[in-house]
């Protein structure tokens, strides 16, 4: 089974604090008659990749970081009981075996699915803590990705970001479809971004496959 874990890009969905949200606009031609779109959008927008460059001026864009890095086998953890909590090493030793080296991993907690839109979503969905951050950059993946907060919006030093991103460790945020993934140990999993090599992030089409 293929499960779609990308949120729908949409007029005025929601968007990170202080970034401007998705925005579309439809034309007619008068000559004939086809159909256009002009839309604008943060490369933070929805379900997206960051990059290290986002937070390092030197670091590698997407474009640098190989096509191979966007598919292939992932292991999931299941941090549903976690839903709306800090999550930290102890928590993510708790949900997974050990990981190889190049792993994909996905961390669920079904936050997006229940709380995107709503107001109180920043403030009260799952974040990864400091200790996360280490543990997921000492067991080398080729990408983490989540449907929760990186990290808590209280620390302007964005020390998880800088974590990640500063061992080499795209993320994938704002996953979704958590309930139809979270029950498999293993999943194969695409996340392909815009080919817009220059960028430090950009929407994906992430889907899982699963033996189910």
């Amino acid at each position: 089974m293929r499960v779609d874990m990308t949120l729908p890009l949409e007029d005025g969905m929601q968007l990170f604090p202080g970034l401007p949200s998705f925005e579309s606009e439809r034309s007619v031609s008068d000559e004939t008659g086809a159909i256009t779109r002009r839309f604008a959008s943060s490369t933070h927008q929805g379900t997206h990749v960051d990059a290290p460059r986002h937070y390092d001026p030197e670091g590698p864009t997407l474009g640098s970081l190989g096509l191979d890095r966007w598919f292939g086998p992932a292991t999931v953890l299941d941090l549903r009981a976690a839903r709306g909590e800090p999550i930290d090493a102890a928590t993510l030793d708790a949900a997974a075996a050990d990981p190889e080296p190049g792993d994909r991993l996905l961390l669920l907690t079904g936050d997006v699915d229940h709380r995107f839109g709503d107001e109180d979503f920043f403030a009260e969905a799952a974040h990864l803590t400091p200790s996360a951050a280490e543990w997921l950059v000492d067991r080398e993946p080729a990408l983490v990705g989540n449907d929760f907060l990186t990290e808590a919006l209280d620390d302007p030093d964005r020390p998880v970001h800088r974590t990640l991103l500063g061992g080499g460790v795209p993320v994938v945020e704002y996953l979704c479809s958590a309930d139809a993934v979270a029950d498999h140990d293993r999943v194969d999993f695409t996340c392909l971004p815009l080919h817009a090599p220059g960028f430090e992030a950009a929407p994906v089409r992430a889907v899982a496959r699963t033996d189910g």
